[in-house]
């Protein structure tokens, strides 16, 4: 059919009498097909709507030969070209001829009488577009021109109609608006017109117009075709750009825009709203939020005040039956917005928990209809009110026999429910919401979950298949808190004895890897606050929403006393450190009337009667002050981001989120330490020197200049091992190890528990000795006595260097703070209050230089500074029973990171650890895991080649082809110290990460390669005294091998070597291979580690190499660096930006790095620093990181440039 009308079209085109035509009509690009005919030279050129036709497009019909006149109609104030390009448009490309030639002074004519408009419409655009040259025509004046197509003043021949109950929001697509509520006025007006048109059958035309297509579309969409077949009344919907140069009898404009701030925006162009104007013949009426266009500051702000000074502006609910449409429409919408009300009665009513998991909320995110979204929020509103729909297809699927699951559909969707338990004040069931899914995709999860399920006790199952009906309702069943309820097989195992140890693969819950894992996954509460960030995307900016925590966890932020909180890597101490000093903020600000509108989001449980409350002249109001202290900046920066993201959920958006993936922090281990000595009277380094020529630049006035200082003369541990070392006795040290010394110097000479009691803060000479005597001790006193010689030498040399180290700085805020001088606020929580401190770490992973501690000695430090000096009643004893006040240690024991594979052979070397050295960390129970992983791998060379060649191949470069092959961003090979990484990287290049295990303390990767540990271990055969663990637990099942006795004082090391090993296993998340050159030292361990069945051996050939590689995003690069950046390893977040793309941030790196290694190098070869200091200062210069540049520049003594 299509194809038979184009050949009549064209036959009919072509039977047409050019050659004696003398009139032509046609489009502008189609008038060059004159050019095809011989037809007498045309000399008039008429071109309509010439103000909205482009330059070029004017150009074609102007090229016609003969042309002797050419004349332009057109209005400057309608729209003009439509350009799409805004390059082009900015580059003039949408100019008009007509406006060319008006702006060049080409004399224009204007047709000064308007035949369309009745007077009242035409009055505002004549006044505010044509500056009052229009006059109306005679036609319009008359009296029978004027028509009433609806009763009431609102509807005559021009009206302002206000909505001030519309709420604007952004389509699906997200590109344009609509407003429901003024969608179902325009639907009554266009009713109440149809029906007036069925009692007189007077033809008119009505045109509706609105600037944003969602609305035209929502509008055609309740149209639809109602009124299409009405012969003489007709209906048009249209943008404004579609209405150009159209007329209708009645027109009415659907703004859209609501909101409180005045923002309408393309509304505002003044071209737009004169054509929107512009459009009726008999009436006008424009709906639209008043208050909003009265905000706008444009001419919709001028046309409302016009309409009220006519009288022409009417409030919607005047009328009855507009009143009445609106009512309907915002019941279609209150559930949502009660959904966004925290006081709503749809929360206050729920009787279920609703809790949805991580991949919940990726999926809802993943959902590009809002009115989808709407509705699967309104279905999760209505479960945890307790309804439950009549007919659902049975309870489980796929053929489970476990009857837990259900599913409900919503729209081409099924979200997955599961029933389930947990402990707050009693037991209860909750929902559980675990995805959102394509029905095909469903079944894989069920089955993933029935294999869960299938591990929970029988007691567990019944509990949750339990239903409690109260009339129409389902509600959630409650036991006793008292009641022992065990959700795992496993676990009930061991509440009953029938197990011991550590169970085997058959016992995990799930077989899954780590990031997979449905068990690890978070599950966050329904509520408002939440509601509202998933629908409304937090104006679009990534928030952490507050998640559930174990019962565990619970108990720790509930605790109201003094907390030690101590647990292995991964077990979720820094969760537990955030919810706690949070639940203190919250708590204040309900006491002290702040957070008006707190969501309630983040439960609170425990009393405020131990916040400290206190009056502020600044704010008028009580002050609550807490300092979360630590000396890893990355936990702080962690705590720091959640406590923010919290802060601006419970907030609704009102507080800026700290977004760890964009910024970037040098930051001072020793901060707080800065922060005390700036609140006292007198700082610590005023007795330095800032530096020569450096007149008015003192610690007071410049902060720069205090962290140059702390950098040049601060004794760090490689300071002292590089500076200070060498220079002492040999005969002294040639028997001592460097770190030992600089360790027992800092933690028990100058840092002890004993130290803080004495005036100089130091131990004297046998004092010190004495405590060799300590059972915690593995130092001899001869030993100690070297090395208390060496500590008089080192203080010597620090003070004829004009040095400190971090205990004189300490030690000298003590003497400070016993006296008085203390100027700063008072704390009430450090960290919580006075009645509450938290402490929070791992013994395990104490291996960093100069740290030497167990818990047990920072609880007995607490009770004694804290409890015995402030509640002793004049004799030196404690008060009553006020001993009980301290409380026991909690251990965080559930690993939320990694797999058992990788905790059992973590716990290995805790055991080996408690026997060896068992005062030297606190003794825990074995950490568990929910899911089941795989072995770590022993990796064996084939031949004896190099492992490392293996893997990365031959070439330094690391490319084949110009694609880098390696590992990736989540994946890193650790060896033992900076030579041994030299090493590996002259080997490979940029093809992975390289970290010593000190550097890596505190990150955590999916895969980590652990390179020749036990090769380049000092204690080389001493490995050996493991088979004397071996022998006293039966675990040799060959030939018994010889191995030395076991001394702390010859053996001493190994007690670093084994906290060393456990922190390289406990890196990774996913997959640990280890590898060795040297069998002869890594076979204790090894052997060890095969008797216990907590490895894999694999054959390192080409296919294992391949597989081990995993290829990275820019993104994951990015986000890489930004952590190893924050962490000061320079080098490798320098080669994670390259690969990123981001130049500006791999400047930023390396300059940083430079800086550093000037650091290093001041006490060896100033020379070389200085050039290094230079170059990082002018790299820094270059982009921008003025700050930075200046204290080089301090450094350097270049003040000026400073």
């Amino acid at each position: 059919m299509r194809c038979e009308c184009l050949q009549l079209l064209r036959a009919l085109y072509d039977s047409l009498d050019h050659d004696n035509a003398s009139l032509f009509f046609c489009t502008a690009s189609s008038s060059c097909n004159l050019l095809k005919y011989e037809i007498d030279p045309l000399s008039l050129l008429v071109i309509d709507e010439a103000a909205q036709l482009k330059e070029c497009e004017a150009l074609i019909p102007l090229q016609l030969q003969g042309l002797r006149h050419a004349i332009l109609i057109g209005d400057e104030c309608q729209l003009p070209a439509m350009v799409n390009s805004k390059v082009s448009d900015e580059a003039g490309f949408g100019r008009s001829l007509f406006e060319r030639l008006s702006s060049l002074g080409h004399s224009k004519n204007l047709l000064n009488m308007q035949y369309r408009m009745h007077p009242q419409i035409s009055l505002f655009p004549n006044a505010n577009f044509y500056q009052q040259q229009i006059s109306d025509a005679p036609n319009v004046l008359c009296k029978s021109y004027e028509r009433q197509f609806l009763p009431g003043a609102m509807f005559g021949p021009y009206s302002f109609i206000s909505i001030s109950d519309g709420r604007e929001e952004v389509d699906d697509i997200g590109h344009s608006r609509r407003n429901i509520v003024e969608v179902a006025v325009v639907m009554k007006i266009v009713r109440m017109l149809h029906k007036a048109w069925q009692g007189t059958r007077q033809n008119f035309s009505i045109g509706i117009i609105s600037p944003y297509v969602a609305q035209v579309a929502a509008i055609q969409d309740k149209v639809a075709k109602k009124f299409d077949k009405n012969d003489g009344f007709s209906l048009r919907v249209k943008t404004v750009d579609g209405f150009q140069g159209g007329e209708e009898d009645i027109i009415i404009i659907s703004t859209v825009r609501s909101n409180k701030g005045g923002s309408i925006g393309f509304l505002s162009n003044f071209q737009r709203t004169n054509v929107a104007l512009t459009r009726a013949r008999h009436c006008l009426w424009i709906l639209g939020d008043g208050r909003t266009l009265l905000n706008s500051e444009t001419c919709w702000s001028s046309l409302v005040d016009d309409s009220k000074v006519r009288h022409c502006f009417f409030r919607a609910d005047e009328d009855k039956e507009i009143a009445k449409a609106i009512l309907e429409a915002k019941k279609e919408l209150s559930q949502l917005d009660d959904l966004l009300n925290g006081d709503s009665i749809l929360f206050k009513s729920a009787r279920w928990k609703v809790l949805f998991s991580d991949n919940f909320k990726k999926s809802f995110g993943n959902i590009k209809s809002l009115q989808t979204q709407k509705f699967v929020i309104n279905l999760l509103l209505k479960l945890s009110n307790g309804w439950r729909p009549r007919k659902l297809k049975g309870d489980t699927f796929c053929g489970s026999p476990i009857q837990l699951l259900k599913q409900y559909k919503v729209g081409g969707l099924y979200i997955l429910s599961s029933v389930d338990i947990a402990k707050d004040t009693s037991y209860t069931q909750v929902l559980k919401i675990w995805d959102i899914l394509p029905l095909e995709e469903i079944p894989k999860l069920v089955n993933r979950l029935d294999n869960i399920f299938s591990m929970y006790t029988d007691d567990y199952l019944s509990r949750c298949k339990l239903k409690n009906i109260e009339g129409d309702l389902e509600v959630p069943m409650i036991w006793k808190a008292t009641d022992v309820i065990v959700q795992f097989k496993k676990n009930a195992e061991s509440v009953n004895g029938s197990t011991a140890g550590i169970t085997d693969g058959r016992s995990y819950v799930e077989n899954s890897k780590v990031r997979d894992s449905l068990l690890l996954m978070k599950f966050y509460s329904l509520s408002s606050g939440v509601v509202n960030h998933l629908l409304s995307g937090n104006d679009g900016r990534e928030l952490d929403l507050p998640f559930e925590v174990t019962d565990q966890e619970l108990e720790m932020i509930r605790f109201p006393r003094s907390t030690f909180i101590l647990g292995r890597s991964g077990t979720g101490k820094t969760t537990v450190l955030t919810m706690k000093l949070f639940q203190k903020e919250q708590q204040h600000h309900f006491s002290s009337a702040g957070f008006s509108e707190v969501k309630g989001d983040v439960p609170m449980h425990t009393s405020d009667k131990n916040v400290k409350r206190g009056n502020s002249e600044e704010t008028g109001g009580t002050v609550l002050r807490q300092i979360f202290v630590t000396v890893s900046s990355k936990l702080c920066s962690a705590v720091k981001n959640q406590i923010s993201n919290l802060k601006s959920f419970i907030c609704a958006g009102t507080s800026t989120p700290v977004h760890s993936l964009i910024d970037m922090h040098e930051t001072n281990d020793a901060k707080f330490l800065m922060m005390l000595d700036g609140s006292m009277d007198n700082s610590y380094f005023d007795r330095f020197s800032v530096g020569e020529s450096s007149k008015g630049i003192t610690v007071k006035t410049s902060p720069f200049a205090v962290h140059a200082l702390m950098r040049s003369k601060e004794v760090n541990f490689d300071r002292f091992n590089s500076f200070y070392w060498p220079h002492f006795n040999s005969e002294m040290t040639k028997n001592l190890d460097s770190s030992t010394v600089f360790t027992e110097i800092i933690s028990h000479i100058k840092g002890g528990l004993i130290s803080g009691r004495i005036p100089d803060g130091k131990l004297s000479k046998e004092d010190y000795k004495s405590l060799s005597s300590a059972r915690v001790s593995i130092l001899s006193m001869e030993t100690r006595e070297m090395i208390y010689d060496i500590f008089i030498d080192y203080e010597k040399k620090k003070v004829l260097n004009g040095e400190f180290d971090l205990s004189d700085f300490v030690i000298d805020l003590h003497s400070r703070l016993k006296n008085g001088s203390f100027r700063g606020d008072d704390m009430d929580f450090v960290y919580i209050d006075e009645e509450g401190f938290v402490f929070s770490g791992d013994t395990a992973q104490t291996i960093a230089r100069g740290i030497d501690f167990r818990f047990q000695d920072i609880r007995s430090l607490f009770y004694n500074e804290f409890l015995c000096d402030s509640q002793n009643n004049g004799e030196g004893k404690v008060k009553d029973k006020d001993q009980s006040r301290i409380s026991e240690i909690f251990q965080l024991s559930q690993n939320f990171r990694t797999h058992a594979g990788v905790l059992h052979l973590s716990q290995s070397v805790i055991e080996l650890l408690y026997h060896f050295f068992p005062h030297s960390i606190d003794i825990l129970s074995p950490e568990t895991s929910l899911i089941y992983g795989e072995a770590p791998v022993l990796l064996e060379s084939v031949k004896d080649e190099n492992a490392i060649i293996t893997i990365f191949g031959n070439s330094c470069g690391g490319t084949n082809g110009g694609t880098m092959v390696g590992f990736g961003a989540e994946q890193v090979i650790l060896v033992r110290d900076e030579s041994a990484r030299k090493e590996i990287l002259e080997q490979i290049g940029k093809q992975a990460l390289v970290l010593t295990i000190v550097e890596c303390k505190g990150l955590e990767f999916q895969d980590v390669l652990l390179y020749n540990f036990f090769g380049t271990s000092p204690l080389k055969n001493q490995w050996r005294v493991v088979y004397g663990y071996m022998k006293q637990q039966n675990l040799f099942s060959s030939v018994e091998q010889k191995f030395p006795n076991f001394s702390k004082a010859k053996h001493k090391l190994l007690c670093s070597e084994l906290k060393q090993l456990y922190v390289a296993i406990t890196r990774t998340r996913q997959r640990l291979w280890i590898c060795e050159n040297v069998d002869e030292f890594s076979k204790p361990m090894y052997e060890y580690w095969k008797e216990k069945s907590l490895v894999q051996v694999r054959e390192l050939d080409e296919s294992l190499a391949q597989a081990m590689k995993v290829a990275s995003s820019k993104e994951e690069w990015l986000s890489r660096g930004i952590k190893l950046f924050n962490e000061r390893n320079y080098e490798m977040a320098t080669m994670c930006f390259e690969r990123a793309g981001d130049l500006k941030r791999e400047k930023w790196a390396k300059a940083s790095g430079l800086r550093a290694a000037a650091d290093r190098l001041q006490g060896s070869n100033s020379e070389l620093a200085r050039v290094a200091l230079m170059e990082a200062a002018e790299i820094y210069e270059s982009i921008s990181k003025n700050e930075l540049a200046a204290e080089c520049f301090i450094k350097l003594k270049e003040f000026k440039r400073a």
